[in-house]
This record gives C-alpha cells, sequence and structure tokens, in this order.
C-alpha cells in the first residue's frame, strides 16, 4: 500500500526500475531522466512510495518503490497561445508545466490517477500564490495520448490550450478552491 504522502525523488531511497505504468516513456522518464533533470536543476519529480508485500530477498534492496510520480517544471508561453490573451503583456508569460504522471500497473483503477493529479495541481497552485514563490498564470499539461486525454478530461477545470487538443490548460485562480 502507497504511503499517504508524496515526496521529492530521491535515488538512493526510491528504486524506480520497478515502475511500470504501461506506457514506455512514462517508464523511461522516471527511470532514466527524472533524477538526472533534477540535479539540471530543470524541474522537480515527487513520488508516492510504497513497500511490496511480497519480495524476494534478491528482489528487496531496502528501497521503497513507486506507485505514482508526477514531475512540474517553469515554462512561458506567448500571450497568444492561452485561451484568454488580451489582458496580458506582449512577452512571454510563466506557467506551470506538468510534464509527467504516471501510476504503477498495480495500483491502476484505484483512485490514484485522480488523486496524484489533484496533488500536483495543489502543489502546483501553492507554488505560484506563495508569496515566497515562483509565479505563474497556470499549469500546462502535454496529453500523451487518447487514454489520458480521456482522463484529464473528465475533470471540468481543463480548457483546450491550442487548436491542438493534446495540449490542455488550467488558469490557476480555477485551482483555489482544489
Amino acid at each position: 500500500m502507497p504511503t499517504a504522502e508524496f515526496l521529492p525523488l530521491d535515488p538512493s531511497a526510491i528504486n524506480v526500475q520497478s515502475f511500470n505504468c504501461g506506457k514506455d516513456v512514462i517508464n523511461t522518464y522516471l527511470r532514466r531522466y527524472a533524477a538526472k533533470n533534477m540535479a539540471l536543476n530543470l524541474n522537480r519529480t515527487f513520488v508516492l512510495p510504497y513497500i511490496p508485500e511480497a519480495l524476494t530477498p534478491k528482489q528487496d534492496s531496502g528501497k521503497s518503490h513507486v506507485a505514482a510520480y508526477y514531475t512540474l517544471a517553469l515554462q512561458t508561453l506567448m500571450r497568444e497561445e492561452l485561451p484568454d490573451p488580451s489582458r496580458l503583456p506582449r512577452y512571454p508569460v510563466p506557467v506551470i508545466l506538468l510534464a509527467q504522471l504516471g501510476i504503477d500497473r498495480r495500483f491502476h483503477r484505484q483512485g490514484l490517477g485522480a488523486k496524484t493529479l489533484v496533488h500536483a495541481l495543489r502543489h502546483a497552485y501553492q507554488i505560484a500564490s506563495n508569496p515566497n514563490g515562483i509565479p505563474a498564470l497556470g499549469i500546462v499539461l502535454d496529453v500523451l495520448d487518447q487514454e489520458a486525454l480521456a482522463f484529464y478530461r473528465s475533470f471540468d477545470f481543463f480548457l483546450p490550450l491550442t487548436d491542438n487538443p493534446m495540449k490542455l490548460f488550467v488558469p490557476m485562480a480555477s485551482l483555489e478552491t482544489l
């Protein structure tokens, strides 16, 4: 069973190699790039750890495994790319990119996808609304596939970012009550 708390990825305490959400690109990102990108200060990955109940001694490294994860990064967009650009400056505006989100197959269909998404959105909101944080107009998602698009569309607050239906946006203001 997963712990109750998402934590920053710590490769010395978390076994990322066992993660399998069924999507190679999401698996590969966590396994190969998440820690490297954090070390380069490009983004932050947060994991929901768990300890498997039945591990053989050969499989038990003393590390927790990943039930779910998400990655946040900063990005800028031109005002023309945003749903309501009328009051925005003519230079790029900051947004937070929800760059990755994955749920291990062992936890599919248990509500963990919604829990992870809500946690990521709340976290992004806290970053943007904190006086000591980094301001951002909203959150952007580059959606991986049709299955992910259906998942995100099941939440009422996402707007299309562009003519591309695989790019979504949620204004920070709409997350105040989340």
